[in-house]
Parts: C-alpha cells; sequence; structure tokens
C-alpha cells in the first residue's frame, strides 16, 4: 500500500513540474532569449492531454551531448598540438572582419559558401585550397571559417606548418609527448587546417610527413584547407607533381587571395596615426 501511494505522489509531483513548465513553454515568453526555442531550455516539451500533461525528450538534449563531446575532442586535439590554438590577432575575427577589397571578393565568397554548407563538403571530404602573395588575408580568412564551425559544434585545428612540423620532430625527444596522439589529432579532427605550407621552407622529409597525413585525410574523405604564398606555377615547381596532383583532386582549383597587401595597409595606417600625434606634440609646444 505505502508503494502505491508513494509511486501516486511521485506522478502527482511530475504532473505538477510538467505543467509548469507547459504554461511557461505556452506562456507569453520571449523565446528569442533562449538557445532553443522549441523548449525554452528545458530540454523537454511538454503537451497535454486528456489524462494531464505529457513530456517528450526535446532533439535539443541530444545535440547538447554531441556539442559538448565534440567541446571535448577539441580540447584534447589542441592539447595534443601546441600549435593548432587560434592565434591572438584572428580571435573573435567574422566575415565582417574581411574587406571586400579588389582581388578577394571571390576568396571571401568561398569561404562563406564552404561555412554554410559546411556539412555537405564535409561527408564529401571537400577542402580549399588558398594561393596569394604574403599579407593578402589567407590566414584571416581560414582563421574565420575555423572559428565560424568551431561554433557550429565541429572540431577544427589551424597548425602553421613549420611549427606543426616542429610539434612533430620535438616528439622524438620528449618522452611525455607521444607522436602518434599529435598525428592521430591531425587526422580525426573534422577540419584540418594547415597555414604557411611555403615549400621553400622545408626539406624533402619535412614535406613528406605533412603529405602522410594529409594523403590519410584524403583517402578517408576528410577536409582540409591549404594556405600558400604564390600562385599555381610556384605550387608546381616547389611542390611534387604527386602533392600538386593530390591538393586540385581533394579540393579543386586553387582559390586565389589577391589585391592589396593588407598587412602593408595596416603599416601605413599605424606610420599616419603616429606623424598626426607627432604633430598635435609639434603644435603644443612639447617637441
Amino acid at each position: 500500500m505505502k508503494s502505491l501511494s508513494k509511486t501516486f505522489n511521485l506522478d502527482r509531483l511530475k504532473q505538477t513540474q510538467y505543467k509548469a513548465v507547459w504554461e511557461f513553454q505556452n506562456g507569453e515568453v520571449d523565446k528569442e532569449q533562449f538557445e532553443c526555442r522549441a523548449c525554452c531550455d528545458k530540454e523537454i516539451i511538454v503537451r497535454r492531454d486528456k489524462d494531464g500533461f505529457l513530456a517528450i525528450s526535446c532533439d535539443c538534449k541530444e545535440e547538447k551531448k554531441i556539442k559538448a563531446q565534440k567541446a571535448k575532442e577539441q580540447k584534447r586535439y589542441e592539447e595534443n598540438i601546441q600549435a593548432a590554438k587560434i592565434r591572438e590577432g584572428f580571435i573573435g575575427k567574422t566575415f565582417a572582419d574581411f574587406k571586400e577589397l579588389a582581388g578577394k571578393k571571390e576568396a571571401k565568397l568561398a569561404a562563406m559558401d564552404y561555412v554554410y554548407n559546411f556539412e555537405f563538403y564535409r561527408k564529401k571530404g571537400i577542402g580549399i585550397t588558398f594561393i596569394g602573395k604574403c599579407g593578402r588575408g589567407k590566414s584571416l580568412l581560414s582563421h574565420i571559417i575555423e572559428q565560424e564551425l568551431l561554433d557550429k559544434g565541429y572540431t577544427v585545428i589551424n597548425v602553421v606548418a613549420k611549427e606543426f612540423y616542429d610539434d612533430i620532430k620535438n616528439t622524438y625527444s620528449n618522452p611525455a609527448q607521444e607522436t602518434s596522439k599529435l598525428i592521430d589529432s591531425a587526422k580525426k579532427v573534422d577540419l584540418l587546417v594547415i597555414d604557411n605550407l611555403n615549400a621553400k621552407r622545408f626539406g624533402a622529409d619535412e614535406l613528406e610527413k605533412l603529405f602522410i597525413i594529409l594523403n590519410y585525410r584524403i583517402e578517408n574523405n576528410k577536409p582540409f584547407i591549404v594556405n600558400s604564398t604564390g600562385d599555381m606555377k610556384y605550387l608546381e615547381r616547389q611542390l611534387t607533381e604527386d602533392h600538386v596532383s593530390r591538393l586540385i583532386g581533394k579540393n579543386g582549383d586553387p582559390i586565389v587571395v589577391g589585391g592589396i597587401d593588407m598587412r602593408r595597409k595596416h603599416g601605413e595606417a599605424i606610420t599616419k596615426l603616429r606623424e598626426q600625434n607627432i604633430d598635435k606634440l609639434r603644435a603644443e609646444g612639447r617637441g
């Protein structure tokens, strides 16, 4: 008898709780404030029927679990690869920060398309190869892509090619680091971004080790983005024919990021500001 009474009381308590949630979800509440508008972040959706209130699990509950798991994976990947963290100068950058200047519009559109349709590209294992002279915005675009996809719950690491190779090399003499963990992270992450793949800075052995990872991703339909200084002729001259063939076969023709040198433009703005401040000091008789 006690057991029946306890069950009855629990059911009544549950119905009271469900009623409160139902009234909240169907009341005059601004749903824009919630991450999930369907359940108002309650992780259940309550319906009313003839016997009282019925709760069903909201899809967001499973999505949160997946997102939390991805966040754990992301942290592990970044811990395994020290060079994988977003560089400070790029933190918080969005497509609004990439100016649509001459020679850069197509590259920006290609990057936006890649983010908006990433699930399609991810399943196909399709990436992007950005090429162009120094300071044109290749690194900025790839960091924007990375942060946009991290916000969507994907795992992404962005490494500078030379630093990444040095990470691998350092594991050979450091027992506390495991080469296999580092390489596995680069192989398994949803998107791998390799910045500054400038062949002149690499020996044949270094390039070969990087392409072992890229080849694994190609063969397992896992996308990657590569940034390289120079044009197509430069790539053909500096890389092996097989390397170039694999890049084009998986990422399509390289996308040129052209136009002005954004670093120089920024430097000119700094110089102008400094000159204005110096003129102000002179005008005040302080110089």
